[in-house]
């Protein structure tokens, strides 16, 4: 048995309909040409009702329904008022119930049957169907008529009362099955008796065996899988008996292959003319089945270049993405290249100019240097030619006064040594020349390396270099073109104030005293 539900239906015969004439014609041995049109293998119809057939009226109908419920509710109110008694006596008597709870037993037992009925036919009319409610109210049933029977002792010794008691509830589960099936047809409910019938696991048991495996397997019902199963034999047959014919070499449209097919195929349940109208039947299905065939082959020839067309419109979109990647970092390599010889070219200038500033700037010191260290050799050179005047005039006084006394020539003597004395103040103003150079220098070498380590700003760095130049000038003027040029700025504005602060760092004592600069104590 199976549990799915199913709209009840016949099992297809997939044949065509017989003539109507009811005779076979003879057979031509040629066989016509199938059509080109597939015809499908799907089951006869069946005849609708025929139309001269009279319809009941809707009172008739109406009257037999109501008449029905009444009688069923009647006799199913008498089955119960009798079971309730048999069933209140039993509990107590036979199953060992107390007298207060044995009316509650029976009240258990027939509610259940209805609960489960009632059950079944709410189940189906919101197409869910379960069947085994059907079935516990029929064990339900059978239980009441053993407990019924069991009030008045062994059954076995009361088959008469054991059937009277059984009598109502099998009428009233009868009447309610009838109900139910009114309900479905009516309504269009689905049925659940869409299962194999039981006689036929006793005619062909293997047989209806797979049939059964199939309805597991596949959750499908028994019209399905038995129309599954009767084409599938069809089918076998129908190669059996090609091959047989081949065997026999018969002609497969000739009056000899034909007569064959109606005992061939009698195990299946086909008639005459259906059998006949087989090879028909069959050409057809290969025609349908090759014209499907090469559908397919179409489509997947058709799926197969759609999928190439795809895939090289995905390619070529790859391949306009990818150039106009390759275009932006072109031209971004171009601007960020420009852009960086721009840099390299600005910061060239601008070092040219800071060298150009720094090499004035050193010449300047320089000149100052060599002017000052003339000027100090210039006066000593005075100073040494004044000594060599004393010294000369003490040499004339010397020869002037050879010949006066001794205090004379110790006068003399006086005088040499003075002159010796001025010579080396010479030399020695010479030396203090020569190292006021060098101390200047080392001066200006440590401004510049404690500004380097006084991590001085930018603008505080140009201040200085200007200083530097100020001093290195000494009396020339020094125009703010200059120092512009030697800072690396564009505006004179920006280089009259880069002096007046170069000046005030120079009267402040510059470079000797920075007062942004820690000690420069060597």
């Amino acid at each position: 048995m199976t549990t799915t539900i199913e709209p009840p239906a016949k099992v297809p015969a997939p044949l065509e309909p017989p003539p109507r004439s009811g005779t076979r014609a003879t057979p031509s041995a040629t066989r016509p040409a199938p059509s080109p049109t597939p015809a499908d293998a799907s089951p006869t119809s069946e005849a609708g009702p025929s139309t001269g057939t009279p319809e009941v009226s809707r009172k008739v109908k109406i009257g037999l329904g109501l008449a029905a419920i009444v009688g069923g509710t009647v006799m199913g109110a008498i089955g119960f008022y009798l079971s309730f008694g048999n069933l209140s006596q039993a509990g107590h008597t036979v199953f060992g119930f107390s007298v207060a709870d044995a009316p509650y037993f029976a009240v258990g037992v027939d509610v259940a049957i209805v609960t489960c009925l009632v059950l079944d036919l709410f189940m189906a009319c919101i197409r869910t169907s379960w069947p085994l409610l059907r079935f516990l109210a029929h064990g339900m049933t059978a239980a009441s008529i053993y407990f019924n029977a069991a009030a008045h002792g062994a059954i076995t010794e009361n088959w008469d009362k054991a059937a009277s008691h059984g009598l109502m509830p099998v009428l009233f589960v009868i009447g309610v099955e009838a109900g139910r099936r009114i309900l479905v047809h009516q309504a269009a409910l689905p049925a659940d008796h869409d299962v194999i019938p039981g006689h036929r696991w006793v005619l062909a048991t293997g047989q209806t065996w797979r049939i059964f495996r199939e309805m597991k397997l596949w959750d499908v019902g028994y019209s399905v899988a038995m129309s599954r199963q009767r084409e599938r034999a069809i089918f076998n047959a129908w190669n059996e008996y090609k091959a047989e014919l081949a065997a026999d070499k018969l002609a497969e449209g000739s009056e000899e292959a034909l007569a064959r097919l109606p005992k061939k195929l009698r195990p299946f349940g086909l008639t005459v003319d259906e059998a006949l109208a087989l090879p028909d039947r069959m050409a057809r299905e290969e025609l349908r089945r090759k014209q499907e065939s090469e559908k397919r082959a179409r489509q997947l020839e058709l799926d197969r270049e759609r999928a190439e067309h795809q895939a090289e419109k995905e390619r070529l979109a790859h391949r306009k993405e990818m150039a106009a990647l390759k275009a932006d970092l072109t031209a971004t390599e171009g601007v960020a290249g420009a852009q960086a010889r721009g840099a390299v070219a600005e910061a060239e200038a601008r070092a040219e100019a800071q060298a150009r500033a720094a090499s004035s700037l050193s010449e300047a010191m320089e000149s100052r240097e060599a002017a000052e260290a003339k000027q100090r050799a210039a006066e000593a050179e005075a100073k040494a030619a004044e000594a060599e005047a004393r010294a000369a005039e003490a040499d004339a006084a010397k020869m002037t006064a050879l010949a006066t006394t001794e205090t004379e020539k110790a006068k003399a003597l006086d005088a040499i040594h003075r002159a010796a004395e001025a010579e080396a103040k010479a030399a020695e103003a010479q030396q203090r020349a020569a190292e006021a150079r060098e101390a200047t220098a080392q001066i200006l070498r440590r401004a510049v390396e404690a500004e380097d380590f006084a991590e001085l700003t930018q603008r505080q760095r140009r201040v200085r270099i200007v200083a530097r130049m100020l001093l290195a000038a000494g009396d020339r003027e020094v125009t703010n073109q200059e120092i512009a040029d030697a800072i690396g700025v564009k505006s004179p504005g920006t280089a009259s104030e880069h002096r007046t602060e170069a000046v005030a760092l120079i009267k402040g004592g510059y470079p000797e005293y920075d007062p942004d600069v820690p000690s420069r104590e060597a």
